[in-house]
């Protein structure tokens, strides 16, 4: 009789933890709709913005279906329709479409590679691993967050047989810009919670003004619990200030031809849309890919907040993104034609 009663509650308890499960899975994936129609109006909102879509949805398929067979038919597929809509809309939003043909005929080609290198996988020094994977890609501009010192950065310069352009020689140094062609440091940029350069490449006799962004810390200090603060940072006040600053440029009539950087900002950012028009407008280049866009963390990368944008007047892009484990970011590497 006892063993019969036990039984009965373990069923029960188990449909409570079940159907409480389901409500949750229902609640983030409303939450998670309201996120990426909102977006970061606000620091809070922010939060719901960073709920990813394609592992909810997947989980949602997948929840259903171990389910399935317990639930009222008029229940039956409602979740499994959800996450089949979730994970669409998580997967268009996230893969790039692939490269844009030129208008024109042939003309000489640009390469640059991008990439977040962890102050070079270890402490002190680089990791045996991501030397060579800049250097196989042959990129006529390098544009680095979190590399080494000025002494281990020699490393990386001897291989591409070029110069670098750091934004301080300390031992972890936040941006460098290295290439084989000739480099100009311009100016440090105020960029409202960044580090951020400009600096004028000149690839086969064509000055490109580039600016380097480095995003500060990730957390926000509005919302601090046991000393640990719960949000992320607002993004659009930087996004905001290096709009300011791609205007100021253009006014000046210096337009500034590429902007890359760790941004700590998704693509779906609202500081993001004006980019489209700004200064004659930009391309993210990671758009142009056929890749997953994601580039943090690289063992599981469901936010893209590394970003490269190239001005509108290039053509003929096509952008890759690769994954190596001595950094916790993927890097990108693209191509473009020179008007």
């Amino acid at each position: 009789m006892k063993l019969g009663v036990l039984k009965k509650l373990g069923r029960t308890l188990f449909r409570i933890l079940a159907g409480s499960l389901t409500i949750v899975t229902i609640l983030l994936i409303l939450l998670a709709m309201i996120g990426q129609i909102v977006r970061d109006i606000t620091v809070e909102w922010a939060v719901l913005m960073y709920i990813p879509l394609l592992p909810l949805g997947l989980w949602a398929i997948l929840w259903d279906l171990l389910w399935l067979s317990r639930r009222p038919s008029h229940f039956r597929y409602h979740l499994t329709l959800l996450g089949i809509g979730l994970t669409l809309w998580g997967s268009l939003t996230m893969i790039g479409m692939g490269g844009a043909e030129t208008d024109s005929e042939p003309t000489t080609k640009v390469t640059i590679l991008h990439w977040n290198v962890y102050w070079g996988g270890k402490k002190g020094g680089w990791k045996p691993e991501i030397i060579p994977e800049i250097v196989q890609r042959q990129p006529d501009i390098t544009i680095l967050n979190e590399t080494p010192s000025k002494s281990r950065l020699q490393f990386l310069l001897k291989k591409i047989g070029g110069t670098a352009i750091m934004y301080e020689e300390t031992r972890r140094n936040p941006l460098a810009i290295c290439s084989s062609w000739p480099l100009q440091f311009e100016r440090y940029v105020k960029i409202i919670n960044a580090r951020a350069m400009t600096v004028i490449v000149t690839v086969h006799g064509q000055p490109l003004r580039v600016l380097a962004i480095d995003s500060k810390r990730n957390m926000s200090d509005k919302l601090v619990v046991l000393s640990r603060p719960l949000l992320p940072k607002w993004r659009t006040p930087m996004l905001s200030s290096i709009i300011k600053t791609i205007n100021a440029y253009h006014a000046q009539r210096k337009p500034i031809d590429i902007i890359a950087g760790d941004f700590n900002a998704i693509s779906r950012s609202r500081g993001f849309d004006e980019f489209a028009t700004v200064g004659g407008g930009y391309h993210l280049a990671a758009k142009f890919s056929f890749d997953w866009r994601g580039t943090w963390k690289s063992y599981l990368p469901l936010y893209d907040v590394d970003h490269v944008w190239v001005h509108k007047h290039f053509q003929g892009l096509k952008a890759e993104l690769f994954t190596n484990r001595s950094s916790d970011h993927r890097g990108q590497w693209l191509q473009f034609q020179l008007p």
